[in-house]
């Protein structure tokens, strides 16, 4: 019987091994794109001012103003990759498609997870504090 942390361990490298989704690379349909230039760190969501989001990073700062709720979850999402320019579609409606198949694809990995876990653990009470370990080694977040 292997223990939570053994089943982390082995979830993490399974899922390394099987291939994480880059986003937005392999979410992103060809269209029109800008670039914005973002610090090369982990963001996170701030608070929202007068229909604005702001973006900041792990440290508390403010690095951007995003226009709505679903840029600043793409800009969160893409940030993942660390890279210091994002690129971005212009259009408000492929940002949500994006989004939108992006965060699918995040819930089928917790949804295989948890019943991964639960196969494992059927009495464990853990499910959510485990799916989220392994999420945050993998460096992922679901907003």
């Amino acid at each position: 019987m292997q223990t939570e942390k053994e089943f982390i361990a082995k979830s993490v490298d399974t899922l390394n091994k099987k291939g994480i989704k880059v986003f937005p690379d392999e979410f992103l349909s060809l269209s029109k794109t800008t670039a914005i230039s973002l610090p090369s760190k982990v963001l996170i969501m701030g608070e929202e001012f007068f229909g604005k989001y702001e973006i900041l990073s792990a440290d508390r700062k403010a690095v951007y103003q995003a226009s709505s709720y679903t840029e600043a979850k793409y800009l969160i999402y893409a940030s993942r990759k660390k890279d210091a320019i994002l690129t971005i579609p212009l259009n408000e409606e492929e940002i949500k498609q994006t989004v939108m198949q992006y965060e699918k694809y995040l819930d089928s990995l917790m949804k295989e997870i948890i019943s991964l876990y639960k196969k494992d653990f059927p009495e464990g009470k853990n499910s959510l504090f485990v799916m989220n370990e392994i999420l945050k080694i993998l460096n992922l977040v679901r907003y």
